[in-house]
């Protein structure tokens, strides 16, 4: 064999392991990094989702869709953001009315609502939903003028008679009383006050919102329901339910959630 044959014999074989002392340096320095890769890198796909929501119409269920004070975002807006930095999910709000509401989720055009699923009968998400682990709890009451309130001890009471209630809104006894629909809890006050009926069904916080603004005095009478809020999601992303179910505890623990309820004004317990 000529020495220069022999030579390029020799070069080739030292760039061949030269080669893959590279290759295994960087397959090495790969395997470190992925270790070190935060978990919100991990999960990009579900960083990548978008959830909609329906937030309802302007001046519906202070605090809660809309904020207190003119202009300002409810507190389940305030929520979802707090999500979204935990989970990198976007949530986009919508507004419907409340019945379109209810629609837009069964047809899939939004993706979760913020719901008790003692609102909903045998308080059960549906077959094509999945809940979240609860945040807080929502109470809702009779709600009367104050001399009536006497007329109204229990929840028993008000079967049989004419009831306000909001359109669209979930009512899992609604069957045994005579639904009157109002677009919104502000008209459901000024119902009250005219004497269209006699009793409504309010969630504690908006109803003292709306008969402080309209200067109506109620009394809470009989408690309707004690629900926990949880998200109630289309089932097709369910595989989204640990990443929340972990944020949600993380907003818990952290005093988060506990911060926001109290930026709102709601005495409320947190589960």
């Amino acid at each position: 064999m000529q020495p220069c044959i022999h030579q390029a014999i020799i070069d080739l074989e030292e760039c061949k392991q030269a080669l893959l002392k590279i290759k295994v340096f960087v397959l090495g320095l790969i395997t470190v990094l992925a270790m070190h890769i935060p978990d919100s890198y991990a999960s990009r796909d579900i960083e990548a989702e978008t959830l909609y929501f329906d937030m309802g119409m302007e001046g519906g269920w202070v605090p809660f869709h809309t904020g207190a004070e003119t202009g300002r975002k409810g507190l389940l807006i305030d929520l979802a953001d707090a999500l979204q930095a935990e989970t990198g999910i976007q949530f986009t709000a919508v507004h419907f009315p409340p019945k379109r509401a209810e629609k837009a989720l069964v047809d899939g055009i939004v993706d979760f609502d913020f719901v008790c699923l003692e609102w909903l009968k045998e308080n059960k998400p549906g077959e094509k939903f999945v809940a979240t682990n609860p945040f807080f709890e929502i109470t809702e009451h009779l709600v009367t003028l104050k001399e009536n309130k006497h007329l109204f001890p229990t929840r028993e009471s008000m079967f049989g008679k004419t009831v306000g209630t909001i359109a669209g809104y979930f009512y899992f006894d609604d069957n045994e009383f005579i639904r009157t629909d109002f677009l919104n809890e502000n008209s459901l006050i000024l119902g009250l006050k005219s004497d269209r009926f006699k009793v409504a069904i309010l969630e504690r916080e908006t109803a003292k919102y709306w008969a402080s603004r309209n200067n109506v005095n109620i009394a809470f009478s009989a408690l309707h329901t004690s629900g926990k809020l949880v998200m109630r999601l289309r089932i097709e992303h369910d595989h989204l339910l640990p990443l929340l179910n972990q944020s949600i505890k993380t907003l818990k623990d952290s005093g988060v959630l506990q911060a926001i309820l109290d930026n709102h004004g709601v005495d409320s317990k947190i589960f």
